[in-house]
């Protein structure tokens, strides 16, 4: 049974509203956010159900969920939108709210997310064979995804010693004040 709580839907509205500029309330569940979601097979609760559920203040179950996490941010959900709310604007949000508050999430999804900004906060870029070799080692697969980086470090695809964009330092300060913000 879902029980309304006005509190946490007032909260996270207000939350939304200021950061992405979209507001939950303005859904009225058609589900063509759904219907257009590619990775909608691996989510808990589809993109419908998790706008209701934030609607009725379910947030703790919304920031735990699978789908948060497993959302791939194609935007396809916010083009489909019939009342233009940027969903995946939503969702990235939340996802960035989930790890700031060191919510358990599931399939190393939280080790992901914060490698990834991690990486980018340091080097201005994302730097892949940094990236995957930390993420691989702290997901307790180390030797996963060899057959695929080694052949396109050897091309030359993917550089093996990372080295920092222009302006990593400014991203990197910006990452900070944004886990600031969000905690």
């Amino acid at each position: 049974m879902i029980r309304y709580n006005a509190e946490g839907a007032a909260s996270i509205r207000k939350k939304l509203l200021e950061r992405v500029e979209a507001d939950v309330a303005d859904c009225y569940q058609c589900g063509n956010c759904t219907a257009g979601c590619p990775s909608a097979f691996t989510f808990d609760y589809m993109p419908n159900q998790v706008m209701r559920m934030l609607q009725v203040g379910m947030v703790d179950e919304v920031l735990s969920s699978k789908s948060v996490q497993l959302c791939i941010q194609c935007l396809t959900c916010t083009a489909r939108c019939p009342r233009n709310i940027d969903i995946a604007g939503i969702f990235e949000d939340l996802k960035t709210i989930a790890v700031a508050q060191n919510i358990d999430v599931p399939e190393d999804a939280a080790t992901f997310n914060r490698l990834f900004l991690e990486n980018i906060a340091k080097y201005g870029r994302l730097t892949e064979a940094m990236f995957l070799v930390r993420f691989n080692i702290a997901a307790m697969k180390p030797m996963n995804d060899t057959d695929l980086g080694l052949p396109m470090m050897s091309k030359g695809k993917i550089e093996v010693i990372p080295r920092k964009s222009k302006g990593a330092g400014e991203v990197g300060r910006i990452y900070r004040k944004a886990m600031e913000k969000v905690r």
